[in-house]
């Protein structure tokens, strides 16, 4: 049987530790916030940093670490700023600031950043390129069955024979649509990423690159990730990994 790894304060590297107290801006660590359902937030005011945006790409590429930071002072008092590298991006959205600084605020008792995966994203250099940034945040601490790899749209997993109509039935529903989110665990293999759940593998992922799994594993975090079974009205049984893009 496979053990899918939880996270415990004890298995951090030493760089896993450096980096959860905000000293680089690698995606390659253990973010203090949840990243929630596994939607985005869209990051406010991202095109008045533009060549900081850009800036950070080129230092820590299109995934990084961002730290949420309370400003102190000045009209803007209050509002919670989104950082990469000790650099702003942008402000969380108004209507979700009193949240998130209440759980900044949370962390920083704890003597935690709060900090969360980020998708930096930027064309060129012309000042109406498209830039943004968005954070795969919830304004609450991140629990520690998580998954370690940041919930993106990821790719379809193709069931071994059989697994489709027994996962079919462990969803103990007759409803036409059904959706349910595990933690699952990925293994390379010879030829490609195997996909298990709840200590036994279902199938392989579609061919691809899979660089961030690499770079993952070559830093000795493990590799667990949101895995969603789909059930929809006339279509068959489909289970998606839900990875962060290369």
């Amino acid at each position: 049987m496979v053990r899918l790894f939880g996270r415990r304060k004890d298995d951090r590297n030493p760089a896993a530790r450096r980096n959860a107290h905000g000293d680089n801006a690698s995606w390659l660590a253990w973010p203090t916030l949840s990243a929630g359902g596994g939607g985005q937030i869209k990051t406010a005011g991202v095109y008045y940093h533009k060549a900081t945006l850009r800036s950070a790409i080129a230092r820590f590429g299109s995934l990084a670490m961002a730290k949420l930071v309370i400003e102190l002072e000045g009209e803007y008092a209050g509002a919670v700023r989104v950082t990469v590298g000790g650099k702003e991006l942008g402000s969380i959205p108004h209507g979700l600031a009193p949240e998130f600084r209440d759980a900044v605020e949370q962390l920083h008792k704890e003597g935690l950043p709060a900090t969360c995966r980020a998708a930096l994203e930027a064309e060129d250099d012309s000042d109406e390129a498209y830039v943004d940034v968005f954070l795969w945040a919830s304004p609450t601490p991140r629990s520690d069955d998580e998954p370690f790899l940041p919930p993106g749209l990821g790719p379809t997993v193709r069931l071994d024979n059989g697994e489709a109509e027994r996962l079919d039935e462990a969803l103990h529903s007759r409803a036409k649509s059904k959706r349910v989110a595990k933690v699952g665990e990925l293994l390379p293999v010879d030829d490609g990423w195997r996909v298990v759940l709840d200590g036994r593998p279902v199938g392989t992922l579609e061919p691809g690159a899979y660089h961030r799994l690499s770079e993952a594993r070559a830093a000795g975090f493990p590799l667990t990730c949101r895995v969603r079974i789909i059930r929809e009205l006339g279509q068959p049984l489909r289970v998606v990994a839900d990875l962060p893009p290369d």
